[in-house]
């Protein structure tokens, strides 16, 4: 399971090949998104055209519920290192959901992940 961050949504519409070509060597069922990662994502959108393009890309992958037992894993990585590395709140959620659904998180930004324990990037 490999749960694509918003920098990889946003690489994939711009149409960056080594990206796709990356995305292609997973099987299509293995590729999930957060409801945080898609927000992250339609923010970016410019205009009702952009949204409708996201909307489609998103549309394309497995969407990962946020429920009791993320946001029990959120409490405990986030009282864990809310005060030693100031971690954004989105970039906790997804990584809790990584680390309930024992996921990995294809993302550029490692920097927003790599502290956390047990966490898997791609």
């Amino acid at each position: 399971m490999v749960i694509l961050d918003a920098c990889i949504l946003i690489e994939i519409q711009r149409g960056n090949q080594q990206i796709v070509e990356k995305i292609y060597k997973f099987e299509q069922s293995d590729l999930y998104v957060t409801p945080i990662v898609i927000a992250e994502f339609y923010r970016g959108s410019r205009n009702k055209e952009e949204f409708a393009k996201c909307r489609k890309l998103v549309e394309k992958f497995n969407v990962l519920s946020l429920n009791h037992a993320v946001a029990e894993v959120f409490a405990n990585i986030f009282e864990e290192y809310s005060l030693s590395h100031r971690p954004a709140i989105p970039d906790m959620l997804i990584a809790a959901t990584a680390l309930h659904y024992n996921g990995s998180i294809y993302t550029f930004n490692h920097r927003d992940f790599s502290f956390i324990k047990d966490i898997k990037l791609v």
